[in-house]
């Protein structure tokens, strides 16, 4: 198969030394020593807590529940926010009682997989990228760069892995998430001799909320409990949050430090496992922890291309995944839409796959350290209704990209499509907007776009979408409507109910987390009845030539994905995730543009930068000033 691969040159061998790290994996001991070091000081804090440790691929090593700790905690993001309708249109996870056992599962999956060998993010981290304001707090400003992100890693994704089925087992991941990514304190990445190797989630509180006000310093008790856990296990100094900016904006990684702890680090004592439906079997008999897979390892459900099988990218160094078993999965297969020999074939995706790593390795990482390192990525491939036909990463990628980037590719393809607007007006399951109907989405976009919006063929990019997805529109004007896939602002918006994104999944989170159940066809499929625990509502999204919905793994509302064309005819998308959104950006567009001839970017003639809603002009991609390592080129796009 002849392989096209037009900016595959490599970037300077200083800076991608560094990014294949030896295999770390978290033993039994380990585990042990990180969750008794945080007893041990939930203990002297009088603050009695449930713990949970991840390894890197999301396998959960532990979860473990003090005697007097919270069982539940209620969602809040400490809004106004109406819930009044809970149980008839639910307004996101506001308002929901869930087990403390898997919010701090999902804040110690989101402290693994928000972090790399380049850069340490913890919840607290998460918590300033994902509201309303970046800074939070800071008015007319626009909103966190990974806004949306919360809802990604979802237990319906049918990417992301469920448990293993025996006790004292683990299985090849990336492994899902309850509640989707955590905001809330508590959550921190492992390292072990300075690789990462998982993540601890801390919960002693009643509440599972953010932090609105990030210019104060808190002393978190769940936070200072984490630190103590991690002790030995800690993140290099020098990739934390406080070393990397966006826009200018250092990120924040704890407010506290070891100063604050109220007892010195000792591992001591002894504690319970226990089991947590649909999330960890439990450790096996006689045994109080699970040892984590190494990352890299097949069995992990990552390892470089090539370990298994044939080479499918040639010329760039690209890492794929697998299902722990010795099989490769998404390896370049030929779209099922459209039909009559125009889907993209499997050459096809195989060399924009190429295309778009190379793009990757050429480019300037935004989110990493050291300083002049290459981009590390995940990129996904989709036809039209939103089968994968590629999908792989560079070496130390954060894990999270894996999920997201097929998010953004399956978002671009569907919104691009021109029965978006009918698919959507079509749903029957309640929605959180004003007239509790999804079909309200579609009416406010018309209004708003113009009345064939989502219905006309335009070419929406991640970009574009995220446009109109923010609680005020444009996006950061205080005091302004929200966009049309939005909610407003002060009564029905917060961090766990953005609008469309969350009124799609609801239902599979509130299974998840009620009833330990994953739905087979992925998210946005089955209803779900509040009221009586049951998969009894009406249907959302329908199946298409996959056996999925178009949006599987969820919708995603941030930058780094754009449609793919053959001339005049939508056939794919291409996403992109794991660094800056502009980089997602770029690597996305230039990917398409470099990459086979017989694909391309969208005509310019239908792109939603031609649209002007209420006189703004929507963005179609953002590329960062001056990208590459080897180039001094300053407008790739």
């Amino acid at each position: 198969m002849a392989i096209l691969c037009v900016l595959c040159a490599a970037a300077p061998n200083a800076s991608r030394a560094n990014f294949v790290p030896p295999p770390s994996s978290l033993t039994e001991t380990d585990v042990d020593t990180i969750v008794l070091q945080a007893i041990h000081e939930a203990s002297a804090r009088g603050k009695p807590a449930t713990i949970a440790v991840v390894d890197r691929v999301g396998n959960v090593l532990t979860v473990t529940q003090m005697t007097g700790a919270p069982t539940a905690a209620t969602v809040t993001s400490g809004r106004s926010v109406d819930i009044t309708m809970l149980g008839v249109a639910q307004n996101g996870l506001e308002g929901l009682a869930v087990p403390t056992t898997m919010a701090a599962i999902a804040k110690a999956i989101t402290g693994a997989y928000l972090s790399s060998n380049g850069n340490a993010f913890s919840t607290r981290t998460a918590n300033q990228i994902i509201q309303e304001h970046f800074n939070p707090g800071v008015n007319d400003t626009p909103a966190g760069p990974l806004f949306g992100v919360q809802f990604s890693q979802l237990p319906c994704s049918d990417f992301n892995t469920g448990e293993a089925r025996g006790r004292g087992q683990t299985n090849a991941g990336p492994h899902r998430s309850p509640l989707g990514f955590s905001a809330d304190s508590g959550g921190l990445p492992i390292y072990k001799n300075g690789i990462l190797a998982g993540g601890i989630g801390i919960m002693t509180k009643n509440t599972y909320s953010g932090d609105l006000d990030i210019f104060d310093v808190d002393h978190d008790d769940d936070e200072i409990i984490a630190i103590a856990g991690v002790t030995g296990f800690e993140a290099p100094s020098n990739i934390t949050g406080p070393n990397i900016s966006v826009g200018g904006i250092t990120l924040r990684y704890t407010d506290a430090t070891t100063a604050n702890l109220a007892a010195a680090p000792a591992a001591i004592g002894s504690y319970a496992p226990m089991a947590v439906r649909g999330f960890f079997p439990g450790a096996a008999a006689g045994h109080l922890a699970i040892p984590g897979l190494s990352y890299g390892d097949p069995a992990s459900g990552v390892t470089a291309d090539g370990t298994l099988g044939p080479v499918l990218y040639p010329g760039v160094e690209a890492f794929v995944f697998t299902d722990g078993k010795g099989n490769v999965l998404y390896q370049p297969q030929t779209g099922l839409v459209p039909g009559g020999g125009v889907a993209i074939t499997a050459a096809e995706a195989q060399q924009l796959m190429t295309s778009a790593l190379g793009v990757a390795f050429r480019a300037r990482a935004q989110i990493r350290q050291p300083f002049n390192s290459h981009m590390e990525v995940t990129v996904t491939v989709v036809d039209v209704d939103g089968n994968v036909l590629a999908q792989a990463r560079t070496p130390d990628a954060p894990i999270f990209g894996a999920d997201v980037s097929r998010q953004k590719a399956r978002t671009s393809a569907f919104f691009s499509r021109p029965d978006a607007a009918a698919t959507i007006s079509a749903i029957q399951a309640p929605a959180s907007t004003d007239t509790g109907t999804f079909a309200d989405y579609i009416t406010r976009s018309q209004s708003l776009i113009g009345p064939t919006a989502f219905a006309d063929g335009i070419a929406w990019s991640e970009v574009a979408i995220g446009n109109v997805a923010r609680p005020f529109y444009p996006d950061g004007i205080d005091g302004n409507p929200p966009g049309s896939l939005s909610l407003p602002f002060g009564t029905r918006w917060s961090v766990f109910s953005v609008g469309l994104q969350t009124d799609l999944i609801i239902g599979d989170v509130l299974r998840a987390v009620l009833l330990g159940e994953r739905p087979k066809s992925g998210c946005a499929h089955s209803g779900f009845n509040l009221a009586v625990h049951s998969a009894a509502g009406p249907a959302e999204l329908p199946l298409v030539s996959g056996g999925k919905t178009q949006l599987a793994n969820g919708l995603q509302i941030f930058s780094g994905s754009v449609p793919i064309y053959r001339g005049n005819t939508l056939v794919g998308g291409i996403g992109v995730s794991g660094d800056g959104i502009q980089q997602d950006s770029l690597v996305a567009f230039l990917g398409l543009q470099n990459g086979p001839p017989s694909l391309t970017n969208a005509p310019s003639a239908i792109r939603a930068d031609q649209l002007t809603p209420g006189g703004v002009r929507l963005r179609y991609i953002n590329c960062p000033f001056a990208p590459f390592l080897d180039s001094t080129e300053q407008n790739p796009c």
